[in-house]
């Protein structure tokens, strides 16, 4: 990721969107054609992207801007490069999965 944006585990889209340099509309549109750019969302619906989304998103623009590749090239080029480390992310978001609901279950304990 760039040394220029700032470190945190998450990104507002209109941060993302600053960061990468595209609107809003282009980064909804790009979660609507790639299956892989789905960001968290807060209890209050915000989208909450993370550092890897921030890295795929760079990529996809990468691919699209720079490299002149379609919406069915960039989703090819992710499907084969993206197999292996599908598995691992998949993992990575149980885990998170798991840990946030833990850590809702003892906010709800607390109150």
């Amino acid at each position: 990721m760039n040394a220029d944006f700032p470190d945190r585990m998450y990104y507002k889209i209109g941060e993302v969107a600053h960061m990468i340099g595209v609107k809003t509309s282009v980064l909804r549109f790009w979660e609507t054609e790639f299956s892989f750019l789905k960001p968290q969302k807060s209890i209050k619906g915000q989208r909450l992207y993370s550092k890897k989304d921030v890295e795929m998103i760079q990529e996809v623009k990468r691919l699209l801007y720079m490299e002149k590749y379609t919406i069915e090239g960039v989703r090819k080029c992710f499907s084969r490069c993206g197999k292996a480390k599908r598995s691992e992310q998949q993992d990575s978001d149980i885990l998170l999965k798991n840990i946030k609901n833990d850590l809702l279950s003892l906010r709800r304990q607390m109150k």
